[in-house]
């Protein structure tokens, strides 16, 4: 059986979801013909829809890497989503996305991995966090 890699990425701003969405589908095209294992994409706009599909349990038995934004617009923060993914699934690799240094000082107790600055290198860097992982993993 192949085994299953969903990234998420969770940026409620659709502009920059589209950008770190494309980064890393280019990503996947890259390492396509070694890839011995099932990369799948989800894209959320909306943090209610992500916690739907993350509470549906629909990847608990596979491992996940998620780019999520700290800053959502409608009260549910990154640092939640990323609790209950690593909840269900301890197999998740959590990349944190903010504009703001500050909330990597603030977010000690938070259980992401890495933590990126939404800058202009920031869709380049989520690529390189899921090609590592992808190395480290399978390749």
């Amino acid at each position: 059986m192949t085994q299953t890699v969903n990234v998420l990425v969770v940026e409620d701003n659709e502009y920059y979801n589209n950008l770190i969405f494309n980064a890393l589908q280019q990503s996947i095209h890259f390492v396509k013909r070694k890839m011995k294992f099932k990369l799948i994409l989800h894209s959320f706009v909306d943090s209610f829809d992500c916690m739907k599909k993350i509470e549906s349990r629909e990847f608990i038995d596979n491992d996940v890497i998620a780019f999520v934004d700290y800053n959502m617009d409608n009260g549910i923060s990154g640092a939640q989503i990323i609790r209950l993914l690593k909840k269900e699934n301890s197999n998740t690799l959590a990349v944190l996305l903010s504009q703001s240094r500050a909330v990597e000082e603030r977010s000690t107790q938070n259980n992401y991995d890495f933590y990126v600055i939404k800058d202009t290198f920031a869709p380049a860097l989520c690529r390189l966090y899921l090609d590592q992982y992808i190395e480290n993993k399978f390749l």
